[in-house]
């Protein structure tokens, strides 16, 4: 091609239409330690791959990022665990100033059509309030006090319409609106526990004719929750009084986790009937597609394959689900029980390293924890116990803290008075190995063999099962050792 033709090019712009390059510029007045992060949305909250960008700010806060957009979308603007929704589409600039103390609120921008970052920062200090009141008034819906829980959730998504519905911003005006409905499923739960003439079909007949009238049930609405349908449908399983059924059962308060295990399947068969409810093919697919990827993340492969390859063969046409789920199916197979044990290396708090391979020839329980975690500490007391009951020979019990700071896990170490290692991996859910074990959430436990491989994956609890477990695993490990 001569020079003639590439100027001509040039000057037409075809050469510059192969991108579609955003440009975020702008000016942070404080960053400290902390990180500018550009977060995509990912297709499930929990198990789909983060896509993280750092926006690099100079020593006087200014940065200039560039990324390519093919279509206009909502990324989310980080700073620690605050973020900003940013509305990005192709060739265009925001100019964003942010005051950092008061990060998300008060950010300006430049380069909207509108002024929609007024009218978010609007919508945040509206709702100030009622941010600050809903935790109360959830804490008086578990015993079925007079509460003005609903009350307020409704006001927030009629403040969230007022300020946002129409506007590029509206996922948050469908956010307020699944809260509100995960509250009013919440509720049911908790009234039909203490009201002795409570009407629980009435009331779940109720919730649905709502969620109906706010086009809860579309794809628009579904794609907007952090957690897709998996709140509501979690929450509307636990209405029909399976949990306490499980505790009065086995005579004990079992955690969550362990009643999710025990009755998986009653409860999934409560889940899916919320399906009934999608209001369109596209609705179906992605609600399907999140109770799938449940059942791939807490059962084992063998029971989560018929429905996974269901899901395969009815949704093969919404490729961008079905390769997540095959993804996430293909990396669970890699941490099944029969796999070797993730490798790591990490210190304890006198600086020594320790290393998975160390402890080969015992039992491994490796627990991931952080001093935040209220269910992570109420197994400590059973494992202590578990930890004088076997011998260092037989076990030895690993915990991998997931705190942030590690002066606060030095501080929560030396106040638990744990027996048992502790290493820092720090990072929280990013933590190595934990992403590495495909963990969605803590506690979480993984028992390694002798031989270094996976024994059981997050379906032990020290608190019910594991000594049973273990028991039965050192009874086998014996046999092969004499045979």
């Amino acid at each position: 091609m001569n020079i003639t033709k590439i100027l001509l090019l040039l000057s037409s712009g075809l050469f510059l239409s192969c991108t579609n390059d955003t440009k975020i510029t702008g000016n942070i007045d404080y960053l400290g330690d902390a990180h500018l992060i550009l977060e995509q949305i990912p297709v499930h909250y929990k198990y789909a791959p983060l896509q993280q960008d750092t926006i690099e700010v100079d020593e006087n806060g200014n940065f200039n990022f560039s990324i390519n957009i093919d279509t206009g979308e909502i990324r989310l603007l980080s700073i620690g665990d605050n973020n900003y929704p940013l509305y990005l589409t192709p060739y265009n600039t925001l100019n964003i100033q942010i005051e950092r103390s008061a990060f998300p609120k008060n950010v300006s921008i430049e380069g909207y059509e509108d002024n929609w970052d007024n009218r978010y920062s609007d919508y945040l200090a509206s709702i100030s309030e009622i941010e600050r009141q809903i935790p109360l008034e959830e804490e008086k819906i578990k015993t079925a006090q007079e509460n003005k829980l609903l009350e307020l959730s409704q006001e927030k998504y009629n403040l969230a319409e007022e300020y946002l519905n129409g506007s590029p911003l509206d996922d948050y005006y469908f956010k307020a609106i699944g809260e509100h409905l995960v509250f009013s499923v919440r509720a049911i739960e908790y009234y039909q526990r203490f009201l002795e003439s409570y009407d629980a079909d009435s009331a779940r007949t109720a919730v649905f004719e709502e969620a109906d009238s706010l086009n809860f049930f579309t794809i628009e609405s579904l794609r907007a929750q952090r957690a897709g349908i998996r709140d509501f449908s979690h929450y509307y399983a636990r209405t029909f009084e399976i949990y306490d059924s499980v505790k009065a059962a086995y005579g004990m308060d079992l955690s969550e986790y362990d009643i999710k295990q025990v009755a998986y399947e009653e409860l999934n068969e409560k889940r899916v009937q919320v399906l009934d409810h999608m209001k369109s093919r596209d609705a179906l697919a992605h609600a399907s597609m999140y109770l799938v990827a449940e059942r791939i993340g807490e059962q084992g492969l063998e029971i989560a394959r018929p429905s996974y390859e269901a899901y395969l063969n009815e949704f093969s046409d919404y490729q961008e689900y079905t390769d997540f789920l095959t993804y996430f199916y293909e990396e669970m197979k890699t941490v099944s029980p029969g796999q070797p044990a993730v490798p790591f290396s990490l210190p304890d708090i006198a600086g020594s390293i320790h290393k998975m391979d160390d402890y080969l020839g015992k039992f491994v329980l490796l627990d991931f924890w952080a001093g935040w975690c209220q269910p992570c500490l109420d197994e400590f007391s059973y494992m202590k116990q578990i930890y004088q009951d076997y011998s260092r020979d037989e076990l030895e019990i690993i915990g991998i803290s997931n705190e942030v700071d590690s002066l606060l896990w030095v501080q929560d170490v030396n106040r638990l008075e744990l027996p048992w290692i502790q290493l820092y991996g720090g990072k929280g859910f990013e933590e190595e190995t934990f992403k590495a074990y495909k963990g969605g959430g803590i506690p979480f436990y993984i028992l390694v063999d002798p031989n270094g491989n996976i024994a059981r994956y997050n379906d032990i609890r020290p608190s019910f099962n594991f000594t049973e477990v273990l028991d039965s695993l050192l009874q086998e490990h014996q046999k092969q050792f004499n045979q």
